[in-house]
């Protein structure tokens, strides 16, 4: 019974800690405060190189003493962040700042949501399509918020949604005290080390290719979410219009991820977890070419979120039960250090590349990277008959 309690503080949690207006708003942010895109770009890569040092370390950090005391101080360097950025106009303290940032997503990554999954396997292990499916459902309905939100507030001054986002971090914060401790590891060091949990990974397949995906899709997708206000700015659309426009794609897709079930039992995991990352960049290559248009864009931007909601669903749900309690901090932590990694590469280039050659360039090339990279990847693992996602 204590592990369902913490499955519905996690989802009262993460809708809160996604109520932050600060992921769409703070490169349009940057540039108000008048630093170049190549400069907020560093920002960027800094903020995912800060990511990429800390993630392994805190995912054996939260295997070793314990998912909840990792969750509270990354929560609380959060919170140090936004109030870092919020006061500062100086460089390199917004540079001291994003490093503030990396760290603090590096412990978060591996713990709340370790609590989760977790959680759910102990309690509830046949639900577990239907529990990632209500989390992602409230994850892109806070976020769906936290941008319009996020615009309506902008229109009058911009630190009034870093007032709004620090309270939902710290509300956010007293519900990691709330958690149940689900997986402290009282076993022998060698079980817990992380050489030994990268070579369980590394013998996998599945759990290899689980591991590469979202780090390719993140090639595209990840800089044009962080460049994504400033276009629409480029554009001449207020900041509460780009609110709406970066707000409702997030809501649809929210109410698309309740047919994630649906789509798994119809057409099985190997199409919504391998298929629709494909499919996804190719409508983003065509919405880049439409650029110029911007409703034309935007609905295609609007399917895109939608699909991308229904793959991280059924991406979770087989990562989930792919992967062992022993080392399950470690590899989520390993996953989202090579996001970083992928983004360290592409943020500043991406920044650069806008300044010199513009957005449409810049994405379009992004978008051809990325589907390259997917065919090839698929092709080798879908001439194994052995490799099935379940």
């Amino acid at each position: 019974m204590r592990y369902k309690a913490n499955i519905y503080v996690f989802l009262i949690y993460d809708f809160l800690t996604n109520l932050s207006p600060l992921a769409f708003i703070y490169t349009l942010y940057l540039t108000q405060q008048e630093i170049t895109l190549t400069h907020a770009g560093t920002l960027l890569g800094v903020y995912q190189l800060s990511k990429l040092l800390f993630e392994i370390p805190s995912g054996f950090i939260s295997d070793k003493l314990g998912r909840k005391k990792c969750g509270i101080f990354g929560q609380s360097v959060f919170i140090l962040f936004l109030f870092i950025t919020l006061f500062s106009r100086s460089f390199i303290v917004l540079f001291l700042g994003s490093v503030l940032r990396g760290v603090s997503y590096a412990f978060l990554s591996g713990t709340a949501d370790c609590i989760f999954n977790e959680s759910i396997l102990k309690s509830s292990a046949n639900k577990m399509d239907f529990w990632l499916s209500i989390d992602k459902c409230l994850f892109y309905t806070s976020i769906g918020l936290s941008g319009i939100i996020g615009g309506f507030l902008a229109t009058f001054r911009y630190d009034i949604f870093f007032y709004f986002d620090i309270l939902m971090q710290f509300l956010s914060l007293l519900c990691i005290f709330q958690f149940r401790e689900t997986s402290l590891t009282k076993m022998s060091r060698k079980q817990n080390d992380i050489k030994e949990s990268l070579k369980k990974a590394i013998k996998n397949r599945k759990i290899v290719y689980l591991l590469l995906l979202p780090s390719i899709i993140a090639i595209v997708f990840l800089p044009y979410e962080d460049y994504y206000s400033v276009i629409l700015k480029s554009q001449s659309i207020p900041e509460f219009e780009i609110g709406i426009l970066t707000g409702i794609p997030l809501l649809i897709s929210a109410v698309a991820g309740m047919f994630t079930q649906k789509l798994n039992q119809k057409f099985g995991y190997g199409f919504t977890v391998k298929g629709l990352p494909i499919l996804s960049a190719i409508i983003f290559s065509i919405m880049i070419v439409f650029l110029d248009h911007v409703f034309a864009a935007w609905g295609l931007y609007v399917l895109c979120e939608a699909l991308s909601n229904i793959n991280n669903t059924s991406y979770n749900s087989c990562f989930q039960k792919e992967i062992e309690s022993t080392s399950r901090a470690t590899l989520m932590s390993l996953r989202s250090f090579g996001i970083a990694l992928t983004a360290i590469v592409i943020s500043p280039i991406v920044g650069w590349s806008c300044d010199h050659f513009g957005f449409k360039l810049t994405f379009l090339t992004s978008a051809f990277i990325c589907l390259f990279i997917l065919f090839f990847i698929n092709l080798v693992y879908l001439n194994e008959e052995s490799f099935e996602l379940q």
